[in-house]
């Protein structure tokens, strides 16, 4: 008497988030979601800076498997390019709340560079990230949405006259006054200058309304 043998079932490949073959399903941990990874990234990142964030701290503080985080991510370079882009929108709406305070141009520009320096303290080590300090690859295009913000108030202040210069120049403008405060936060965060950065606000501001309140001919 022949003897059948059961056929083989065909198991197809399964790939799961990463590329990984036939990954067995791993249960999701209760509360484990897109929103508490990255909270728990942000926490690691503001603890000990980018060299602590890592898939291993990240599964370590939620108290998932490694497989947790692959639910909702490729793997860690996404993780870190979304918290790059959440705190790019705040620091974008920060600016834009800033600017819609209302003032004179020159308060208006003062305020925005106070703002952009009370989030770069609050978010010290995500700001390195967002400026590729730890040398992460950029991810935002030729203009972040915070240097938008504001480039659009400098180009308002040529189109109002209250800036006499051509509507060509304003782009020159926002960068010299972009870098000089960019500069400014790295010289802070490093310690390098022991002065007070809301002093040198103050003091860069006074010089730049000076300057700019000459116009283009006499620049």
């Amino acid at each position: 008497m022949q003897t059948v043998r059961p056929r083989k079932r065909k198991v197809a490949n399964v790939r799961g988030s990463g590329g990984r073959k036939n990954a067995k399903p791993q249960p999701v941990r209760a509360g484990l979601s897109r929103e508490s990874i990255l909270d728990a990234a942000l926490e690691i990142l503001n603890e000990g800076g980018m060299a602590a964030l890592s898939l291993r701290s990240i599964v370590k503080r939620l108290g998932c498997s490694v497989a947790g985080p692959y639910t909702y991510f490729a793997g860690q370079d996404e993780i870190i390019s979304t918290l790059i882009q959440r705190g790019e929108e705040e620091l974008t709406g920060d600016l834009k709340r800033a600017g819609q305070e209302g003032g004179d141009l020159f308060e208006v520009l003062r305020r925005l560079a106070a703002t952009y320096m009370t989030f770069a303290r609050r978010n010290r080590e995500l700001h390195k990230l967002m400026f590729n300090i730890n040398g992460h690859k950029r991810i935002f295009p030729s203009a972040t949405a915070s240097y938008r913000a504001y480039i659009e108030t400098i180009r308002g202040g040529v189109k109002s006259g209250r800036l006499h210069f051509s509507r060509k120049g304003y782009h020159a403008i926002a960068r010299t006054m972009w870098a000089w405060l960019y500069g400014l936060i790295v010289l802070e965060m490093t310690g390098v200058t022991t002065m007070n950065a809301d002093e040198a606000i103050d003091e860069g501001f006074s010089f730049f309304q000076r300057l700019l309140e000459q116009g283009e001919k006499s620049a």
